[in-house]
């Protein structure tokens, strides 16, 4: 059970700094500091990574802690303790969920902003299902 202890502490601590690197990257699109995002990038990326390999080992070892006690549903089995702590980490997954959806919105924003930035400055010649070339003049017009 201790392994188990070990192993939820890891998880929560990644995803609270997982929650705290999303809220930090939510600031700054709100702030327009774009280019300081991607020096989060390779830290989330790591942590995120770290996160998987722990997640996986710490299903695994749920899966066998199960096998060795059939019959009895995992409440049973796990200590209070341990019971508080997987509900703690349950509620930092829907917090981390929850930071994601909002970022994931304002990426949507800034990319829908920045399609229709760069058709307004660079009108495309639709063309059925397909965008065709910019028009020529098109480099030395600005369609207000």
């Amino acid at each position: 059970m201790q392994n188990l202890t070990l192993q939820l502490d890891a998880l929560i601590a990644d995803i609270d700094r997982l929650i705290e690197l999303t809220d930090n990257d939510i600031a700054l699109v709100k702030g327009a500091q774009h280019a300081k995002i991607a020096e989060y990038h390779h830290e989330k990326l790591l942590l995120v990574n770290r996160f998987d390999r722990n997640k996986t080992l710490f299903n695994d070892t749920l899966r066998q802690l199960t096998l060795q006690y059939p019959g009895q549903e995992l409440h049973e089995i796990l200590s209070p303790d341990l019971q508080e702590k997987l509900d703690l980490f349950k509620e930092k997954l829907m917090q981390l969920h929850e930071a994601n959806k909002i970022y994931a919105k304002f990426v949507v924003m800034l990319n829908e902003f920045f399609n229709s930035l760069v058709s307004a400055i660079l009108p495309m010649k639709e063309e059925g299902y397909q965008t065709g070339k910019p028009k020529p003049a098109a480099f030395l017009q600005v369609s207000v």
